[in-house]
C-alpha cells in the first residue's frame, strides 16, 4: 500500500486494546521502501482525546484517565508545522518542527511501535518517552515520568518493554550526538507544495484498526 503524493491522511495513536487515543492529519510528501515522510501544517485536522465536556486528558494521571469517561474531539493542529520521517519496522517517527514563518525549531525523536499501515493512514503505538532536540543538537528526554507511569498497565507495556523503548531512544542519541542523518541538517530548509491547504480527516477515519 503506497500513499500518493498531496494525499491527505491519518496518523492514529491506537492502544492495544483498539481504543484510538488520538489522530493527527498530514499530506504525503513522498512514500516508498526508504520512508514515509508527510506535512502536518498548522490548521491541520486532528482529533483529541478529552472528557465529555470537551476539557483535554493530557495532563491527567494515568489512573484518573481509568477512571474518567472520554471520547475523541476535533482539533487543529496549533501553533507551528511539522514534517514527520517514519521508516518501516523502525521504533520511533523523526520530526522537523518548523514556526509560522518556516523557520526550523529543532527535531523531535517519537518513541513508538513500528507504523501499520491502513486503507486511509498509519497507527502506531506511541511509547510516551521522546527526545526533543534543538538545532544545535543538544538534547533532553520528554516525559520519562509517562513511561514508567503505564508500566504493567494492560493497555501499556511491561517493565522489560519500556527497558527496550528506553534502549531505542539511546541508540538515537548516539546518532544525534555524532550528527548523523536524519540529524545532518538535511530537511531543515523544506518547503511543502505551495498549493497544499492544511490536511484533513480522510473519509471513515475511524473505520478500521491496522493489523498487527
Amino acid at each position: 500500500m503506497v500513499f500518493a503524493a498531496g494525499r491527505s491522511i491519518a496518523r492514529r495513536d491506537v492502544h492495544r486494546n483498539g481504543m484510538i487515543a488520538a489522530v493527527e492529519t498530514a499530506r504525503v510528501v513522498r512514500d516508498d521502501a526508504e520512508a514515509l515522510l508527510t506535512w502536518t501544517a498548522a490548521g491541520s485536522d486532528c482529533m483529541l482525546r478529552g472528557t465529555r465536556d470537551g476539557a483535554s486528558i493530557r495532563k491527567m494521571s494515568l489512573a484518573e484517565r481509568d477512571r474518567t469517561p472520554s471520547m475523541l474531539w476535533p482539533r487543529r493542529w496549533e501553533g507551528r508545522h511539522v514534517l514527520i520521517r517514519t521508516e518501516p519496522e523502525a521504533d520511533h517517527s523523526v520530526w522537523w518542527f518548523f514556526d509560522l514563518e518556516m523557520r526550523f525549531e529543532g527535531w523531535y525523536v517519537n518513541l513508538e511501535s513500528p507504523v501499520r499501515r491502513w486503507s486511509a493512514g498509519t497507527d502506531i503505538l506511541d511509547h510516551a518517552l521522546d527526545i526533543v532536540v534543538a538545532p544545535d543538537r543538544s538534547w533532553s528526554w520528554k516525559d520519562e515520568d509517562e513511561l514508567a507511569e503505564r508500566v504493567d498497565h494492560p493497555a501499556y507495556w511491561t517493565a522489560v518493554e519500556a527497558d527496550r523503548i528506553r534502549a531505542a531512544g539511546k541508540r538515537i542519541i548516539g546518532d544525534l550526538e555524532a550528527g548523523r542523518f536524519p540529524f545532518d541538517g538535511r530537511y531543515t530548509d523544506f518547503r511543502p507544495d505551495p498549493s497544499w491547504e492544511p490536511a484533513d480527516l480522510p473519509p471513515y477515519w475511524d473505520a478500521e484498526v491496522a493489523s498487527r
